[in-house]
């Protein structure tokens, strides 16, 4: 398989009554991104929620091997996470970074049952395929009435 790194998972939990730090001491998981309302910048109030994030760090275009990673470092607080998801939002991102395909995406079915057990939404973002194409078709003179053309897929 030639790896071309055009996947990650994320898994976030937002906007809970519970601190980020206070998350990871409950679930014992160093996560990824953990940041309190307005930490970022008080005056603008960013982040608008607090966010605790945990990404995959592999090289693969499989959905399924993002997971198993991710899978590993869940494993033992799903009940944990779950009692921390009712107070916010629950929510697995996948990521579509860009290149020349987006590959065929699949969710095991295991990700779906722990995705229902903690109440997490399961979101593809594909539109960073998109955009991953528009610098390069600016610098190509290529507009639309409403900006860049996005290429048909």
């Amino acid at each position: 398989m030639i790896v071309m790194d055009l996947i990650t998972i994320d898994f976030q939990l937002l906007d809970t009554d519970i601190p980020p730090y206070e998350i990871s001491r409950m679930t014992r998981i160093k996560p990824s991104e953990a940041l309190i309302r307005g930490e970022r910048n008080k005056a603008r109030d960013l982040p608008r929620q607090n966010i605790w994030s945990l990404q995959s760090q592999i090289e693969s275009d499989e959905v399924s091997d993002h997971w198993l990673e991710l899978r590993d470092r869940l494993h033992g607080s799903q009940d944990d996470i779950c009692r921390i998801a009712k107070t916010g939002i629950a929510r697995f991102s996948i990521v579509i970074k860009g290149g020349n395909r987006i590959p065929p995406i699949q969710i095991p079915s295991e990700m779906s049952a722990f995705a229902g057990y903690v109440g997490a939404v399961i979101e593809i973002d594909h539109l960073q395929a998109l955009t991953y194409h528009l610098p390069a078709l600016c610098r190509a003179g290529v507009r639309c009435r409403y900006g860049p053309a996005l290429p048909l897929l």
